[in-house]
């Protein structure tokens, strides 16, 4: 399953955002959030953490990088379980972590989803855009010298 699509919400007053309805069937076991990269949070179900856990384990153990990795990926993560309305609900850590007060959006990434502060997501859109065909045109040049 790929998840596609954006969807945009609102916080409650219990910090809780819905699991977009086409989608809450892959959390009926639970998911995972964690710190992303860019300041949002991933929403991952077991299989696309474990993927991401498999990348973050073949980083030597032994190095400062290895720990920093695991300290960073497993230390900041969190198990989540969805309400019999399909929501989730968000700590204060993911909540700072990614400035979110209001205003959300899940944007669907492939093999996860991430929620985004909604301003923050739209005006970084240009500059997605652009790196998105930059990307795109490497690994087709790269595909083309294969």
């Amino acid at each position: 399953m790929f998840f596609v699509n954006k969807y945009e919400y609102q916080l409650d007053d219990r910090k809780r955002i819905p699991i977009p309805p086409p989608y809450r069937g892959a959390f009926e076991s639970g998911g995972y959030l964690s710190m992303a990269n860019d300041p949002c949070i991933q929403l991952h179900t077991p299989e696309s953490f474990a993927a991401t856990a498999a990348i973050i384990e073949r980083i030597p153990a032994e190095t400062e990088e290895g720990d920093d990795a695991r300290r960073a990926f497993f230390g900041s993560a969190g198990i989540v379980q969805k309400d019999s309305q399909g929501r989730i609900t968000l700590g204060p850590e993911f909540l700072a972590y990614a400035g979110l007060t209001k205003d959300v959006v899940v944007v669907g990434v492939g093999d996860k989803m991430e929620i985004w502060d909604r301003a923050t997501y739209a005006a970084r859109q240009p500059e997605t855009q652009v790196k998105r065909r930059r990307a795109t045109a490497r690994q087709q040049a790269i595909q083309g010298e294969a």
